[in-house]
């Protein structure tokens, strides 16, 4: 099973790989695309943080 910390290790490489590319690739799709990744990945560690204070 696809733990939490592989799947946010996974968002940020790719979240990372898309700022470094953005310029190469003028894409509004892949912009969408990031933000909505960061915000996923924003979201799992508010949900992490929650979780914690349980």
């Amino acid at each position: 099973m696809l733990s939490e910390q592989t799947l946010r290790d996974a968002l940020e490489e790719t979240i990372q790989v898309l700022e470094r590319t953005r310029r190469s690739f003028k894409s509004r799709e892949l912009g969408q695309l990031r933000r909505r990744l960061i915000d996923l990945l924003e979201q799992l560690e508010t949900d992490a943080g929650e979780k914690e204070e349980d």
